[in-house]
């Protein structure tokens, strides 16, 4: 099929994900570029839930169509006056905190939409498959423990979209728009927050990369971890210390299993060895 060739050269970069990168191309319209190892197949599915998530009320942008830019391939959408969430939040303490206060709203309405069992990825399932791959560098009784702790997590057919952060959340006049549906599943809240976690607190503590990636410094992802907790807990406390415990155990679990897959990947022994002494430390 012959896909319509633009050009990205002169756009503003306005946010980024583990598949690809967002540009403004016009006022009213932003194409997320994919990367050369994202396939078709890959690609549609993510135009395909983009859609189905517009349908269910959540705000995220409407797709067109996909597009050819250079020798990869983009999907163009309708997003007024977008920009980047990192952008903003530097601005002032103000926006920081607007932020905060805006994607635990959104979050707590993604998380009001209910998935038909089988409609989309159990996370839960997901969660304990991943425990497979973790044999290879933990004991075996803490595996054990793990998927007796994964056991006690409830059934929920809740949608998450489970890759909840800066760079997949962009700001549209007064509101915040989601990108990167391909992560869409269903699942107990606690894997919602453990993604949260691993973008604000595990990975900035395993480099500060991992904060420049999403467009802040390490004390800034770590205060959005802290203020996220707070308002989704709406206290302090005990909660905070358990949520927290829990966030980061099952965010190590996924950290683990993806790094055991990127044989290239930079740091990853650092990565492999930092989480499961975190892993070992909570249990």
């Amino acid at each position: 099929m012959e896909y319509r060739q633009i050009s990205t050269d002169s756009a503003e970069k306005i946010g980024e994900g583990a598949h690809g990168e967002v540009y403004r191309i016009a006022e009213d319209t932003i194409v997320k570029v994919y990367r050369p190892t994202v396939s078709m197949e890959e690609i549609q599915r993510e135009k395909q839930l983009a859609r189905w998530s517009f349908v269910k009320g959540l705000p995220t942008a409407i797709s067109f169509d996909i597009v050819r830019v250079g020798d990869r391939y983009g999907v163009v959408y309708e997003m007024l006056n977008a920009r980047s969430a990192a952008d903003y939040i530097k601005e002032s303490d103000e926006n920081f905190e607007n932020f905060v206060s805006k994607s635990v709203e959104l979050m707590n309405r993604i998380h009001s939409v209910e998935v038909m069992p089988g409609e989309l990825s159990d996370m839960k399932e997901r969660t304990i498959g991943w425990i497979g791959n973790l044999r290879k560098y933990l004991p075996a009784d803490a595996c054990d423990k793990l998927l007796k702790l994964l056991e006690n997590v409830s059934e929920s057919h809740t949608l998450l979209h489970a890759d909840f952060h800066l760079k997949n959340i962009l700001i549209t006049g007064d509101e915040l728009m989601l990108i990167d549906m391909d992560t869409l599943c269903a699942g107990d809240p606690i894997f919602e927050m453990a993604t949260i976690y691993n973008s604000y607190m595990e990975f900035p503590c395993i480099s500060p990369k991992a904060a420049e990636f999403l467009g802040i410094d390490v004390q800034t992802a770590n205060r959005l971890w802290k203020r996220t907790l707070e308002h989704y807990l709406e206290n302090t406390g005990e909660e905070e210390r358990e949520v927290t415990k829990m966030a980061q155990l099952l965010g190590c679990i996924r950290i683990i299993d993806y790094a055991d897959r990127q044989i290239g990947l930079p740091e990853r022994d650092v990565i492999l060895k930092t989480c499961t002494e975190d892993i070992l430390k909570n249990l």
